[in-house]
């Protein structure tokens, strides 16, 4: 990377040019820095030249070297004021070092300064004084002192290395596209690289083409390279190896990249493995490694660990997962679509060239952001297109994308697919048209059907980021690959779609049916029409497609005969089968699946042994199908699906034959009465569906010859016993009963006496099973790997204690169980549980010590309408909601604020509280720390013990339990994860010390270089109040966005300050290093989803840690620790600041000094006008002393300092009055 200039000025001592100054400036150069000497580059003369002066006003960074004989030259002095002089007017940045001088001898001008300055008698006064404030301002900055190195002048280079590297490093993006949304992936990748580790490490960046893997890279390089002895970025490596020599070529750019040795030679590939091996080893470098995609690269680049030196980082990014898992990385990187707000601003850059798109472009760019699903590539490409288009232009561009991709898009993304056998290519076209959305065990027997392998070719497709397995095992294929498969069947002939090998677009689809233009090569057809109508397909239009594999119809209707149906079909899906039975000409010797849902069906035909390779038939929802005759043909079967045959009345006892059936699926057969005994000898069967079967009354007396048997739904039945073989299912994981609407009376309870003793069961419901106390068993040691247990709606009285021994227990759900007497609380509930619901009980106290559940547990007491009291140490997802005569939620010992301690607040993990419906609540203690709670009308909450009585003004917080006249807005205290802390105060105007501000919701400011140290944070303070009533949720938040950089951080509070009558001054801190660094320029703009608020003023402070110091007595804002001991129980920042209309507060005239010993040390200006009300001005100083142990000191000063500001003031009337 060259840079204008890097401006290093030392002249005159000859031993620091030829060794430090030498080797500082071959450092400079070797990681990319281009750094001018006055001696070399410049011409030197008498006066400092114009070249010289135009070199350091282009430069961003000026080094200024101070040796001993420094100020002896005039030169060096000139060059001095010239560069302080571009540090105040354009911002360059300045690092002095101090290079065998001590910089308290050049601010005083003493030693070897002084008497430099003997020599300069001559020299026009004005000018020396001139030289010496230049010495004197320099030697105030932070910058680099050998000594403090001792004396290691290779460390100290490093380190002026790596902090010009951070000052510039915003600027040295610039090779870089416009970046978005690209810091949280930055900073994984950091994460993954452990920089602080001495081990070599292979890192692998992955994903689809186009989707940024080389822009991460290169940001990661341009961000980390300083740290290393030397780095090298090879682009492209698949294109590059196939070019010139080819993978000796790429040797000998990454040698000369690290070694910078020129006309290095390489005879062939094994001796520039040598090479790499014995030059590199002993040296710590970053290597990355672009587009690699055959493991021939990796090994004549990077094939080992022990190639390179302790610390190394090797980077490979690649569109092939499997090649990295070969190559064995240590990590990998999947490199995701970006946010939809993050491709909007992206987009919009190319379009617009600013982040939001104008008005009337809005919802046209949103709807081209949603088509490019967060593809950059796109994003760039279609952003790029429409930049100069009229509105009408993008329209009908919009409409030409959904037939046809962009051709720059198709033709970038198709590379993808270049490296793709036959058999991948097919199979990835057969997923794109027909498979995207379905379960993964759905689609494999189809596709296997179909010939493939499937399994291994899913993986591969995977390897390759063409397609995607969601957590519920759902085939995701990004929608721009979906186009580009589209579009390359389209160009199979792209004006006859009858002679393409797919049909999906239902123009085209209609078209061949209608006009028979079907041919043998299409191999799939996907029609869906509207309802069925009087209009209706002839069964020849499918008779020349004789190698169709795939057909799904939908609302389809047929006139003919089905001798045209392709002997090649392994999946017929129709919906709506408009036939009520199968038509003995249909030969569908290979098909797999069968899916005939919603059909016209009234039983299956008796000529099953024509589906023998019939794997899945699904005849769910067909509503005239009275019984399932012989099905014994159906000798490969493995899936049956009836469900919601609400008309079947009879399962033929030929399903006993079905040797590999697995599941069978009869929910909401309603009229199903019995199930047929041969069902017993399907040893394979693992899941069986019976819920809602009403009238099914009993299971077969030898159902646990089903020893296979892992899931079984009982559910909604009129089974009231199970047979005593039931204990035999030793593999059943999950067991359902639940009996809510059961007409034929409770279980016999007798008959679950087998259940206790399944040692495999996850999962059990035995909801409205009429368990009580005495039934249920005394232990259950015979459930060891039980996870769910619900038992709603029984009738306990108490908690059974053999809930104690359920080691692995995640949700526990006893509601509506009648819990109502009153023992000691169970402690010692599974430390895995995870959800736990005690609704609808009627106990007074809790029966569970809530103290002893694992954090973030979700907890719900609703509808508990006798209790009373909620006490616990909680750490959870609390719903409160509707206990209509909850009077008391405490949370004790989960904070001590004796010290105020911030530490306090965080560990205090409560995530969500709910009391909506409490009206008798009157009381909630020690909540800090709060996120979403529940919108309600409390009207009666009187107090909330530790907030503080505040203000007696009319100001409420929306979403903290909002009460009508709530007392505590020092409630709105909150903090987010990213190192936020924001809070809500009645406040007209932004504080004076916010020295940038602005009227209205945005602000743009640049950030100021800082002198010394860095920026630690900034704060935010805007003034809102409400513009119209709401009906709903208001959502209120800050987004900072750094133009410079394209990083954006956002914050949108849960808990937010309501004003009822007048403003609110929200003010935060934002301690976000990365946010703020010198020369970037930010936008800060306040955001709201719903419109109620109105933003009157905003305003920004940067903050670093000289000036948090300074502050933290003096404004409203950082939490600090305070370590002087005080009885005030509230948390406070500091003070708060003349923004807040102290003059209509007034306290109540009557109250005593004692009083004041709970107001929190914020409050103290309250104090003073207090005092002047009761013209106690005068005794200010004795005032304190009555309360002296409770204030930290500077609250005192604080007290103190107002007291001389209003004696002032009054004498300053006083004076006026008399003149």
């Amino acid at each position: 990377m060259i840079w204008s200039s890097d401006y290093i000025n030392d002249k005159v001592d000859e031993n620091v040019r030829k060794n430090f100054l030498s080797h500082l400036y071959s450092a400079l150069n070797q990681v990319g820095f281009r750094a001018y000497k006055d001696d070399k580059e410049l011409q030197r003369g008498c006066d400092i030249s114009i070249e010289l002066l135009e070199a350091i006003e282009q430069s961003r960074i000026a080094l200024i070297v101070f040796s001993k004989n420094y100020a002896g030259s005039r030169w060096c002095l000139d060059e001095l004021v010239k560069i302080l002089d571009c540090r105040e007017r354009l911002g360059q940045i300045v690092l002095p070092i101090f290079f065998h001088v001590d910089p308290s001898d050049i601010h005083k001008q003493r030693g070897s300064f002084g008497e430099a300055f003997v020599c300069h008698q001559k020299v026009p006064l004005e000018k020396v004084e001139r030289w010496k404030t230049a010495l004197t301002n320099t030697a105030s900055l932070a910058g680099f002192d050998l000594q403090n190195f001792n004396g290691d002048e290779s460390e100290l280079i490093k380190r002026i290395i790596e902090e010009m590297w951070g000052k510039l490093h915003p600027a040295y993006l610039s090779d870089v596209d416009k970046l978005f949304g690209i810091a949280s992936r930055e900073e994984e990748l950091i994460s993954l690289l452990r920089l602080d580790f001495k081990d070599v490490r292979f890192i692998g960046i992955y994903g689809m083409l186009g989707i940024g893997k080389t822009t991460i890279a290169k940001v990661i390089r341009n961000r980390i390279f300083p740290l290393f002895e030397g780095n090298s970025l090879l682009e492209d490596v698949c294109l590059a190896s196939k070019q010139g020599d080819g993978l000796v070529d790429l040797q000998k750019r990454l040698l000369h990249d690290i070694l910078r040795v020129r006309d290095l030679y390489v005879s062939n590939i094994d001796d520039g493995i040598n090479k790499i091996k014995r030059r590199l080893q002993y040296k710590r470098v970053l290597v990355i490694l672009d587009n690699v995609d055959h493991l021939d690269q990796l090994a004549a680049l990077a094939k080992e660990h022990n190639w390179f030196g302790a610390g190394s980082r090797i980077i490979v990014t690649s569109r092939d997962e499997n090649l990295l898992n070969a190559h064995r990385v240590d990590a990998k990187f999947l490199v995701l679509p970006l946010s939809f707000y993050s491709a909007s601003q992206l987009f919009c850059w190319h379009a617009f060239r600013q982040h939001d798109p104008p008005d009337y472009f809005a919802e046209l760019s949103h709807k081209i952001v949603r088509y490019a699903g967060g593809h950059p590539l796109a994003l760039k490409v279609l952003g790029s297109f429409l930049s100069d288009k009229t509105i009408p232009e993008w329209i009908s561009a919009f409409e030409e994308l959904k037939s046809a991709p962009n051709g720059e898009i198709y033709e970038g993304l198709k590379m993808g697919l270049d490296s793709l056998n036959d058999h991948q290519r097919a199979i990835f076209l057969d997923i794109a048209f027909f498979f995207v959305g379905m379960d993964e065990k759905d689609a494999i027997p189809i596709l296997d059907g179909c010939g493939f392998h499937t399994k291994i070719l899913l993986r591969v497709l995977t390897q390759k980021c063409l397609l995607t397995v969601s957590l519920d095992n759902k085939l995701i294929m990004h929608d721009l690959l979906q186009n580009i498969a589209r579009e390359i069947v389209r160009r199979e002939n792209a004006d006859e779609p009858g002679k393409r090998s797919r049909l999906s677009f239902h123009k085209d689809v209609r078209k061949v049916l209608k006009h028979h233009e079907g041919t043998d090569k299409v191999a799939g057809l996907v029609g869906n029409f509207p309802r069925l109508g009087k209009k209706s397909f002839s069964t020849e239009a499918l008779a020349r497609m004789n190698k169709l594999r795939i057909l799904h119809l939908r609302n389809a209707g047929f006139i003919g005969g089905c001798q045209h149906f392709s002997k090649e079909l392994r999946w017929l899906c129709w919906e709506r089968f408009p036939w009520e039975s199968i038509p003995p000409g249909l030969n569908l010797k290979r098909l797999v699946v069968l899916k005939l849902r919603y059909s016209h069906l009234k039983q299956i035909w008796e000529q099953t042994e024509v589906l023998k390779n019939l794997k899945v038939l699904d005849l769910s929802h067909s509503h005239n199908l009275i019984r399932i005759s012989d099905i014994s043909g159906l000798s490969n079967i493995e899936n049956l699906i009836f469900m919601d045959c609400i008309n079947l009345i009879e399962v033929h006892q030929s399903i006993g034959n079905l040797g590999k059936l697995i599941s069978l699926d009869l929910e909401n057969c309603k009229n199903l009465v019995h199930l047929p005994t041969q069902i017993c000898k399907l040893s394979f069967l693992e899941n069986l569906n019976l819920y809602h079967c009403s009238k099914l009354t009993e299971l077969p007396e030898d159902f646990g010859n089903m020893d296979s048997l892992k899931e079984l739904n009982i559910g909604l039945t009129a089974i009231n016993s199970l047979p005593i073989s039931i204990g035999r299912l030793k593999n059943l994981t999950e067991f359902l009963w639940d009996n809510e609407g059961n007409s034929f009376g409770s279980p016999d309870i007798n008959s679950l006496s087998a259940l206790w003793n399944f040692a495999s069961l996850i999962s059990l419901n035995l909801s409205l099973c009429n368990l009580s106390n005495n039934s249920f068993p005394r232990d259950l040691n015979g459930l060891p790997a039980l996870e769910k247990l619900l038992l709603r709606g029984n009738s306990f009285h108490s908690l059974p204690p053999c809930l104690l021994h359920l080691p692995k227990l995640k949700e526990l759900d006893v509601s509506d169980c009648d819990l109502s007497r009153t023992t000691d609380p169970i402690v010692c509930l599974s430390t895995t549980l995870q959800k736990l619901d005690l609704s609808k009980n009627n106990f007074c106290s809790l029966p569970i010590d809530l103290s002893s559940l694992p954090h973030q547990s979700q907890v719900n007491i609703s509808k508990c309408n006798k209790l009373q009291t909620v006490e616990a140490n909680l750490h959870t997802h609390l719903n409160a909601r509707n206990c209509t005569v909850l009077e008391r939620v405490a949370y004790e010992g989960v904070i001590d604020l004796q010290e105020n301690h911030i530490q306090s607040v965080r560990r205090f993990n409560c995530s969500f509280f709910a009391f909506n419906g409490c009206e008798k609540l009157v009381e909630i203690q020690g909540i800090y720390k709060l996120r979403p709670l529940a919108r309600g009308e409390l009207s009666k909450l009187e107090r909330l013990f530790g907030l503080d009585y505040l203000l007696k003004k009319q100001f409420s917080l929306h979403n903290v339990a909002a009460c009508t006249w709530m007392k505590a807005p020092i409630q709105g205290l909150s903090q987010c994860g990213s190192g936020v802390y924001s809070i809500f105060l009645p406040g007209k105007r932004v504080p004076s010390w916010f020295n940038n501000r602005n009227k209205g919701n945005r602000l743009n400011i640049n950030v100021p270089q800082l002198s010394c140290g860095s920026f630690e944070g900034l704060a935010v303070c805007v003034v809102y109040l409400v513009n119209k009533p709401y009906s709903c949720d208001p959502t209120l938040g800050i987004r900072i966005d750094n133009i410079t950089t394209g990083c954006f951080h956002a914050y949108f509070p849960r808990v937010i300050g309501y004003p009822q009558k007048d403003e609110v001054m929200w003010v935060s801190y934002w301690r976000a290093p990365s946010l703020v660094n010198g020369g970037n320029r930010l936008l800060v703009e306040v955001r709201t989803a719903i419109q109620p608020f109105k933003v009157k003023e905003i305003g920004v402070r940067f903050l670093c840690e000289e000036m948090i110091v300074q502050l933290s007595g003096e404004h409203l804002l950082i939490p600090r620790y305070h370590f002087r001991k005080t009885t005030l129980d509230v948390f406070y920042f500091a003070r708060i600041v003349e923004a807040l209309d102290w003059e209509s507060l007034p306290l109540d005239i009557k109250q005593s000094m004692n009083s004041l010993e709970h107001l929190p040390v914020a409050v103290l200006k309250l104090l003073m006008v207090w005092l002047r009300e009761n013209f106690l001005i005068a005794r200010a100083k004795e005032a304190h002393a009555d309360f002296s142990d409770l204030i930290p000191e500077w609250a005192y000063f604080l007290l103190v300092g107002a007291y001389r500001r209003l004696t002032s003031k009054r004498n300053e009337m006083w004076r006026r009055k008399n003149r």
